[in-house]
């Protein structure tokens, strides 16, 4: 699907989710499985989205090997459920580097009906490059070992990445563009307070609405961390650039198909209705 198709798609009802994983990468779940609790709960529109083969060694990103099967498992799933829940096969993305990232001649070249675009890995200043999502405890260590205790260098050098990806292109959606948060958030509280995080907020929602990419409003951690990724105080710059939203559960676990997702959809329309001329006299 083209982008414009997309946005077309998620802006007639709020029963979509284009962010899910399953077995083919840290999914709990079949693709079956997660497909079939979607459609009990009502979605009419589910995007599939395993994390992409890369180059170096990952246990959560599927094997190239493997997408044949993810591929032509999607085509026979996409029609068994034709007449009750429209499915789509996409793939989440990591950028790496210049070399490696959504633009690439490989994605681009599969037979995919969207993209998203998300970074999880930072480079070292010897650009060695190290997954900083998962556990606080490993962040710490990467911290301390991988980058010298510099806070900032890491939250940059994220930030760094998704603009470059942006600029890269060859995505439909930009992926919880500030996840770096969850884990920088536990070592420096602080740092959403100070004004080079907020430009660099700032630098990536300019972009991305240059661009014309979608962007994910991510729900998963909205138990776990108490937050959505962007964080909600960024949601008003979003709409001031006018860039496309789309509220994404990035399930994990086939009971969690809808994880924080009304809550994120109630906050956005009311922001919305603030946001909106008076009609008054």
């Amino acid at each position: 699907m083209e982008t414009s198709q997309i946005i077309e798609s998620i802006s007639q009802n709020d029963r979509y989710n284009l962010h899910s994983h399953s077995e083919y990468c840290d999914g709990k779940a079949s693709v079956a499985e997660i497909a079939d609790a979607a459609c009990r709960a009502g979605f009419t529109l589910w995007g599939v989205s395993p994390h992409s083969p890369v180059c170096i060694e990952s246990p959560c990103n599927m094997s190239r090997a493997d997408m044949p099967r993810y591929l032509d498992g999607m085509e026979r799933l996409k029609e068994s459920y034709r007449d009750r829940m429209r499915l789509l096969a996409g793939l989440e993305i990591d950028w790496l580097s210049r070399d490696f990232g959504p633009h690439i001649d490989y994605f681009l070249g599969l037979p995919l009906d969207f993209r998203i675009g998300s970074v999880h890995f930072v480079p070292t200043r010897d650009g060695v490059p190290l997954d900083c999502d998962g556990s606080h405890e490993r962040f710490e260590g990467y911290l301390r070992d991988g980058f010298g205790g510099d806070l900032r260098y890491v939250v940059e050098k994220y930030f760094e990445q998704v603009l470059m990806m942006l600029e890269a292109g060859g995505f439909d959606i930009l992926g919880h563009f500030d996840k770096i948060i969850g884990n920088a958030f536990k070592t420096d509280p602080t740092l959403e307070d100070q004004g080079w995080y907020a430009a660099l907020v700032d630098d990536t929602v300019r972009l991305a609405a240059d661009t014309g990419v979608i962007v994910e409003i991510n729900t998963k951690a909205i138990e776990a961390k108490g937050r959505f990724f962007p964080a909600e105080r960024w949601w008003p710059r979003l709409l001031d650039a006018g860039v496309p939203i789309a509220v994404n559960s990035d399930c994990h676990h086939p009971e969690l198909t809808d994880l924080g997702r009304p809550e994120a959809l109630e906050r956005l329309a009311a922001l919305r209705a603030a946001k909106a001329p008076s009609s008054g006299v």
